[in-house]
């Protein structure tokens, strides 16, 4: 197994799907990629690179790296809205109820 493999697996524990938003969670997504890491031989030194560059991006999100260097001040978004507020209005669900309520 390669050690692009192994990167990757360590950010995916990291990461989890949330279920609230099927087919729009970005780790969901990048699950989806794990394919191409699994038969690294058909893989040219250029994609090798590009996926590297890619595990570094996504270990750094995963590992908050930019949230510790630059810390918040206050816990407000620029709707008003709680972090917990913001991620139901996100849900499918939301969504969903949404798109009923105006006749679609």
């Amino acid at each position: 197994m390669s050690s692009q493999y192994q990167r990757f697996l360590k950010v995916l524990e990291k990461w989890p799907v949330d279920k609230t938003k099927p087919n729009r969670d970005l780790g969901e997504q990048i699950r989806k990629h794990i394919n191409i890491l699994t038969n690294p031989a058909s893989l040219t030194t250029e994609e090798t690179s590009k996926i590297t560059t890619k595990i570094d991006s996504l270990e750094r999100l995963a590992n908050n790296i930019y949230g510790k260097k630059y810390v918040r001040l206050r816990d407000s978004t620029a709707t008003g809205l709680s972090v917990e507020q913001c991620s139901q209005v996100l849900s499918s669900d939301f969504l969903q109820y949404l798109n009923e309520g105006s006749g679609k």
